[in-house]
């Protein structure tokens, strides 16, 4: 008989910490949910969503637990990696604008959500769905000196240095991490020697955004599942 194991990822969750889990699973996926803050005054978060749907094939926005708990005025921003845009648009008291709501996130790919701004409390949102069971996963970039958003395509978190992401990376390409308490970016280039200190040591959150502008031609990064289950 399945057995189904939620997993709580509450802000901050170490691989070591799933994988220490494995012994809660027999044969069946494991379900998870992952709790993200919109701060007061419409004050902008850099999301992704690192769980599969239960039902469906793919993560369509409007679908997603996320879209359904962000507050009326809450407001979403996707990246175009072609045209090097935002698109996106505001929650009214009707729910999203079918463009926005029929909008399929991919594996691995990041976006900008923002509460009302009007609002004077935090408010808590929460992306849930089946933890990856796959080997492998890959997010696309565009290189070139393009933008691209980037986030781990698994719910937990790495330190950016160690990933291979950032050892792919060309000399001279640059890494952007939001600060969500500041609204500031925060990163640098990629130089001969590697990466700055502060910028390897930094540890990009479960379901956590950020940019990534790579200066050749290296177009995609593929990332081994970090733990030993489902």
């Amino acid at each position: 008989m399945k057995k189904t194991l939620w997993i709580a990822i509450a802000g901050a969750l170490a691989a070591s910490v799933i994988a220490a889990s494995a012994q809660e699973v027999l044969s069946a996926n494991a379900v998870g949910y992952i709790k993200k803050t919109l701060p007061a005054g419409g004050k902008l978060t850099a999301l992704s969503i690192p769980l599969n749907n239960m039902t469906e094939a793919s993560n369509v926005f409007g679908r997603t637990s996320v879209a359904a708990e962000a507050p009326v005025n809450a407001v979403v921003y996707f990246w175009d990696p072609i045209l090097q845009v935002w698109s996106g648009g505001a929650k009214s008291t009707k729910g999203w604008a079918s463009g926005i709501s029929n909008r399929v996130i991919a594996s691995g790919e990041a976006f900008f959500l923002k509460g009302d701004p009007a609002g004077v409390s935090d408010i808590e949102v929460t992306i849930t769905g089946e933890v990856p069971a796959d080997a492998t996963l890959s997010r696309s970039i565009p290189g070139s000196l393009a933008l691209g958003t980037i986030a781990n395509p698994y719910p937990v978190d790495f330190m950016f240095g160690q990933s291979s992401l950032a050892s792919n990376a060309s000399v001279n390409s640059v890494v952007y991490f939001w600060n969500s308490s500041l609204q500031v970016w925060s990163g640098g280039a990629k130089s001969s020697k590697g990466w700055a200190s502060g910028i390897y040591s930094n540890v990009v959150l479960a379901a956590e955004g950020f940019f990534l502008k790579e200066a050749s031609t290296v177009t995609s990064w593929t990332n081994t599942k970090p733990y030993t289950w489902p």
